[in-house]
């Protein structure tokens, strides 16, 4: 979606109030180290992480999500929870797959947490970048193929020439015998009506079919909440007739604010739309907790949408 003077506005609000952890908090420290240190390629590759804060810092969530750019040839496979040890240091794990041989970066991952005394209420503290060789199954150069045997070419069998004009004529004859069935007069089958177009259903579905994906547990935080920002604005421009996709928030909130859209619908709206513009734009990182309520307000804003204004009338499931 493009953006204009509100995104910058938007940018610089949020970036105010979350902050980087790991150029401010020294007592910190975030490892993430592999093993084995080399692996051929396609191999699953299981990465320790270590996560050290101080007593001071509050931990929002305990799931590990990547953050930053991420190479294609990678693919995160999965993410434990930390859990902490007597030591009060956290520990989890991640299995990931390399597809391109070489010296590669490991994946980078963020928690967010705060210190109140600081005065930070919400960071984010990224994992340092280490590094792992990833050997290729195959030597470098044109490799001769081996042990490949020609192919044995085996004579055409004869008995199938024999049996099929035996086994022709015995249908052709048992054709004969059967008697011509009688004709009954057609029936006309009456059209089937056709079904009657559901916004708010067809809405709920996405977002039940979006839930199954469980892309919070495979660390794709973005996506969900780009998806579930999606349903709600092609509903609201089916709904109230306008291009949700092609406005901004701020746009979309004036044009239903101008339709008469009731003002405890038009705050719902504002915060569901909002969250999304921060995962967006901001990086912000919310925890798993918030990213599930996030599914459940945007399901409730959908059903409880004010239907039949301006003429328009439509089912509220």
């Amino acid at each position: 979606m493009k953006s204009g003077t509100w995104l910058a506005l938007s940018l610089l609000l949020t970036l105010a109030t979350v902050r980087p952890a790991a150029a401010q908090m020294s007592d910190q420290s975030f490892e993430v180290t592999s093993q084995p240190e080399s692996v051929t390629v396609g191999d699953t590759v299981t990465l320790h992480l270590r996560l050290r804060l101080s007593e001071r810092d509050l931990l929002f969530d305990t799931l590990p999500v990547p953050v930053g750019p991420r190479d294609r040839g990678v693919q995160i496979l999965s993410i434990s929870r930390l859990t902490r040890g007597k030591d009060r240091a956290w520990s989890g794990e991640a299995k990931v797959a390399y597809f391109r041989p070489g010296k590669q970066a490991l994946p980078n991952f963020g928690v967010a947490f705060a210190r109140v005394v600081a005065g930070v209420e919400r960071a984010v503290f990224s994992s340092e970048n280490g590094t792992i060789e990833i050997i290729p199954t195959l030597p470098a150069g044109d490799q001769p193929l081996k042990d490949i045997k020609p192919i044995e070419h085996s004579p055409a069998p004869v008995w199938p020439w024999l049996i099929t004009p035996l086994v022709v004529l015995a249908a052709a004859l048992a054709a004969r015998r059967i008697r011509r069935p009688r004709l009954t007069p057609e029936i006309e089958v009456p059209a089937e009506p056709h079904p009657v177009h559901d916004p708010v259903g067809s809405a709920l579905d996405r977002l039940r079919a979006i839930e199954a994906e469980h892309w919070l547990e495979q660390g794709q935080l973005a996506r969900h909440y780009e998806a579930v920002a999606n349903v709600v604005r092609d509903y609201l421009a089916e709904a109230e007739r306008t291009p949700a996709r092609e406005l901004t928030s701020t746009e979309l909130m004036r044009q239903l604010r101008q339709r008469s859209a009731p003002s405890e619908a038009l705050a719902r709206c504002r915060r569901v739309l909002g969250e999304a513009d921060a995962v967006k734009f901001a990086a912000v990182l919310p925890g798993a907790t918030e990213s599930i309520e996030y599914l459940i307000a945007a399901r409730n804003l959908i059903s409880e949408w004010p239907a039949g204004r301006n003429g328009d009338t439509h089912a509220a499931g």
